[in-house]
C-alpha cells in the first residue's frame, strides 16, 4: 500500500519542479520581472561663471512726459470736430479738438461793444471832471458836487477795466475753442465724441504722451535701498519683445516708503527711440549694482521641476540620483545654483525628463 502511495507522488513532484525551473507557477503561465532599460545620457560639471552684481525688480511702464487735454473755456461749449485718434503721432501746437465757435464770436462781439460803451463813458466822465474842476475853483459848485463828479470818473474807469477784462476773457475762450497739443507725442485715452458738451469740469478729453523715453516704475524693498542709487545703469525686458534689452538709468528714488508695503518707489528712465515700450506694460529690470561676481551655474537643460521645486540628476556609478536644488538668476543659457550642488560636481544634461531616481544610465561626456 505504501509503495502505491509513493508511485502516485512522483509525478506531482516532477510537475512542481518543472514549474520552478521555468520561473512560473503550477496554476498558470509565469511572469518575468521587467528590468528598466539603460539610458545613455550626457553629463557635464557644475562650474563658476562671472555675472554682474544685479538687482532684479519688476514694474510697470509710464510716459516720462504726459499732457492731459481738457477744455479751458469759461462757459463750456459743444464739440464740432475731433481731429485725432488714439495712437496718432502729433506735434506740439497741433490742433486736436475744436468747439463750435459761433457762440464765442457772439460773446466776443458783445464784450467789445461793452468796452466801447465804457470807453465812451470814461471820456465823458473825464470831460465832466475837467469842467467841474474849473467851476469848483471859481466857487460855483459845492465840494459835495465836485466829489460826486470825481466818484463818477472812478466808476467809469472801473467799468472800462471790467469791460477790458471781459473782452480778454472772450478772446481767450475763442482761442481755447481749439484745443492744441502742448507737447509732441502719441494720442491716448480719447474720451470724447463730436457733439458732446464739455466744460472745465469735464476733466480729461484725451492725453498726449511723449514716449521717446519712458519710466519703468519699480518698488525697491527696504533691504535693497542702500545699494539703489541714482545713475546706476539698467537693462529692461518685456514679454512682448522676448530677450530684447532696453538700456536705462535710475533717475528718481522716492525717499519716503509706501506706508502699506514699506517699499520705495523708484523710477528708471529707459530710452525708447523706436516707441516699442508702451505705458502700462509690465517690465523686468536688472539694476547693475556692483562689480562682476562668480556664481555656480549649470545649463538650463539640466533642470527638471515638480510642484514649484527644481531638481537635477547626479550620476552615481551606473545609476542617477535625483537632487533638489535652489536656483537663482538666468545667465544667458545657464542658471545660477544657490544651493544643492558644488563646483565640479557632475550632473546629467540630457533626457532629464525621462529619468527617475535610481534609473540605470550609461554616461558620456
Amino acid at each position: 500500500m505504501k509503495s502505491k502511495w509513493k508511485l502516485w507522488l512522483i509525478p506531482v513532484i516532477a510537475v512542481l519542479a518543472f514549474g520552478v525551473l521555468k520561473g512560473g507557477n503550477i496554476w498558470g503561465k509565469g511572469e518575468t520581472t521587467k528590468v528598466a532599460p539603460m539610458q545613455t545620457v550626457a553629463i557635464t560639471q557644475v562650474e563658476k561663471v562671472k555675472v554682474e552684481n544685479t538687482l532684479t525688480l519688476t514694474g510697470s511702464i509710464e510716459a516720462v512726459k504726459e499732457s492731459i487735454i481738457s477744455t479751458k473755456v469759461s462757459t463750456g461749449g459743444r464739440i464740432s470736430s475731433i481731429l485725432v485718434e488714439n495712437g496718432d503721432q502729433v506735434t506740439a501746437g497741433q490742433a486736436l479738438v475744436t468747439l463750435e465757435q459761433q457762440d464765442f464770436l457772439h460773446i466776443l462781439a458783445m464784450r467789445q461793444a461793452d468796452l466801447k460803451k465804457a470807453e465812451s463813458g470814461l471820456i465823458t466822465a473825464k470831460a465832466d471832471l475837467q469842467r467841474y474842476q474849473e467851476l469848483y475853483q471859481q466857487g460855483a459848485i459845492s465840494p459835495k458836487e465836485y466829489e460826486a463828479v470825481e466818484a463818477a470818473l472812478q466808476v467809469a474807469e472801473a467799468t472800462v477795466s471790467s469791460a477790458t477784462a471781459g473782452v480778454a476773457m472772450a478772446q481767450e475762450d475763442l482761442t481755447n475753442a481749439t484745443m492744441i497739443a502742448p507737447i509732441g507725442g502719441l494720442v491716448a485715452n480719447r474720451n470724447v465724441k463730436t457733439g458732446q458738451m464739455v466744460s472745465a469740469q469735464s476733466g480729461s478729453l484725451m492725453t498726449v504722451q511723449d514716449i521717446s523715453s519712458v519710466y519703468v516704475v519699480v518698488n525697491t524693498p527696504q533691504k535693497d535701498l542702500a545699494i539703489m542709487k541714482k545713475g546706476l545703469k539698467t537693462e529692461a525686458t518685456v514679454d512682448a519683445f522676448g530677450d530684447k534689452k532696453f538700456t536705462g538709468t535710475v533717475e528718481v528714488i522716492n525717499p519716503v516708503a509706501n506706508q502699506g508695503a514699506r517699499v520705495f518707489e523708484t523710477k528708471i528712465k529707459v530710452d525708447n527711440p523706436e516707441l516699442l515700450l508702451k505705458p502700462g506694460m509690465f517690465a523686468k529690470v536688472g539694476v547693475k549694482t556692483g562689480e562682476a561676481v562668480e556664481v555656480l551655474a549649470i545649463p538650463q537643460g539640466a533642470l527638471t521641476s515638480k510642484q514649484g521645486m527644481y531638481f537635477v540628476f547626479v550620476p552615481e556609478g551606473n545609476k542617477v540620483k535625483r537632487v533638489q536644488i535652489e536656483i537663482g538668476q538666468v545667465i544667458n543659457q545657464m542658471v545660477e545654483i544657490k544651493k544643492g550642488l558644488t563646483e565640479g560636481q557632475q550632473i546629467v544634461v540630457t533626457n532629464v525628463n525621462k529619468l527617475k531616481d535610481q534609473d540605470l544610465v550609461t554616461a558620456v561626456k
